[in-house]
């Protein structure tokens, strides 16, 4: 049997990658998660923060609307009461949602395995739903931050067996030998996978940054995976010609935290910022300047658990000890810090210059609360709403506008920047270059190897011509 790459997902969305590797006796996918961002895929996927699946049968929701990979035995079978193939069967008539969609019906748990990149929902959020005799692995660090979000309740537990692999150490899945590479992210724990088939190999990157904190993990990547036959990488930043992306302008890693003090250094009353709850660093660093100024960081219930859990995992950069509190009105407060009184709305409002708060799009009406309005500062560090093009922007425009409130944002997305897209390729030498990751696969920056974009359901072959085409 050959050896193939088919893609499920991800092809030509900025998210929801889902790719199998297939040996003669093993098979990888890898990535398993949704796209959720209706600002990004407004016009293709069916549930989104505005329109979520239902909470019984979430599962048949994401099979029926094309948004989960269609391979039968990699799912817990309590959720769907049948087979992939039958609950899908009359989508996948002729003409139908599912018409053209890759069914994958002879996938065998004992030689099958996912593989998560990191712990964002448009990778990893399936991995509830899969299997107990399905293994899953990620990185040891994200294994760790995965079992810091389940104890925090930001995650549900997995059924399959969640197991960390060290950097560069490898494992087997039948024919295929498999090494995860850690990279820079926004998240913790994130990396990569160098696979090694009988007939060639392959290199995916998950999601990945030069402008981050910790370029050296790319790099290692880089030299790790160089004269890998295919290199499947995010292509996030590519856009197609004539087309003005609806995004922030970006700055490295290092200067977020120096553009935050400054903000902060000038403003004398209230200090409200968002951002995403699984980027440890930028809270630590939020936290810190935080501190400079006198100010108590003051996170969700449900943030400050997961600073616990993880802390508890060995993420010892998060310390609740000193100057980091929490919402006390907040549901789940009384489980954030047995003994501890957390804040009140009320309490910020009478000392504002003493605070910055979290804001969680369900606490802005605490705004409200704490009579916010001029002078008080509002500061979007990434997180939700994930910039202009999401529609949530607009609704978090009318709040600060309507406030009064001064509005700031510090942007450090964690993807790769067109010119580090073409240093990777520089940097590998691939045989070829297949972009996934992006609503943009045929725009991908000139680079020194062959680039192929795919649809979902296609097939490639790692024996004898790359640049071939299997029919899905």
């Amino acid at each position: 049997m050959t050896s193939t790459l088919r893609f499920l997902g991800g092809t030509d969305t900025v998210g929801g990658v889902q790719i199998m590797i297939s040996g003669a006796s093993g098979r990888l996918l890898f990535d398993l998660g949704v796209v959720g961002n209706p600002g990004i895929v407004r016009r293709t996927t069916l549930f989104n923060p505005l329109l979520p699946p239902r909470e019984r049968g979430v599962l048949l929701d994401y099979l029926r609307a094309g948004m989960a990979p269609l391979v039968e035995n990699l799912y817990d079978a309590s959720e769907l009461g049948a087979s992939v193939a039958t609950v899908t069967q009359r989508l996948r008539a002729p003409g139908y949602l599912l018409d053209g969609f890759p069914l994958i019906t002879d996938a065998d748990p004992a030689t099958m395995a996912v593989f998560v990149s990191h712990l964002h929902e448009d990778h990893m959020l399936l991995l509830p739903f899969v299997a107990a005799d399905v293994p899953v692995v990620m990185s040891e660090p994200g294994a760790r931050l995965h079992r810091a979000l389940v104890a925090a309740g930001a995650l549900p537990p997995a059924r399959a067996r969640v197991t960390g692999i060290a950097s560069e150490c490898s494992y087997s899945v039948g024919d295929l030998s498999a090494e995860v590479i850690e990279v820079d992210h926004d998240v913790p724990g994130s990396a990569g996978l160098l696979v090694n088939t009988p007939e060639g190999s392959v290199a995916y990157t998950g999601d990945w940054r030069r402008h981050g904190r910790h370029p050296e993990l790319i790099e290692r990547f880089a030299v790790r995976c160089a004269g890998v036959d295919v290199l499947v990488t995010e292509a996030s930043t590519a856009t197609s010609a004539g087309v003005a992306p609806a995004t922030l302008p970006n700055v490295p890693e290092h200067d977020v935290a120096e553009a935050f003090e400054k903000l902060i250094a000038g403003s004398r009353r209230g200090v409200y910022c968002s951002f995403h709850e699984r980027n440890l660093e930028r809270q630590r660093e939020i936290q810190a300047v935080a501190a400079i100024h006198g100010r108590t960081l003051v996170l969700s219930a449900r943030t400050y658990a997961i600073w616990q859990a993880a802390k508890a995992e060995g993420f010892d950069e998060l310390d609740t000890s000193d100057g980091v509190t929490f919402w006390a009105d907040e549901a789940g407060s009384a489980q954030a810090r047995p003994g501890a009184a957390g804040v009140t709305a009320s309490d910020v409002a009478c000392n504002p210059e003493a605070f910055v708060c979290e804001m969680r799009r369900w606490d802005r009406a605490r705004l409200l609360d704490m009579a916010a309005g001029p002078g008080d500062l509002y500061v979007h560090m990434n997180g939700y709403p994930h910039g202009p093009a999401d529609p949530g922007w607009q609704v978090l425009q009318t709040w600060t506008r309507r406030l009064g409130v001064r509005f700031e944002a510090i942007s450090s997305h964690g993807h790769a920047l067109p010119a580090d897209l073409q240093w990777l390729v520089d940097a590998v030498r691939p045989g070829l270059v297949v972009p996934v990751h992006t609503n943009a696969p045929d725009s991908f920056p000139a680079s020194s190897a062959p680039v192929r974009s795919v649809r979902r359901g296609e097939e490639l072959s790692l024996s004898g011509d790359l640049c071939g085409r299997t029919s899905p």
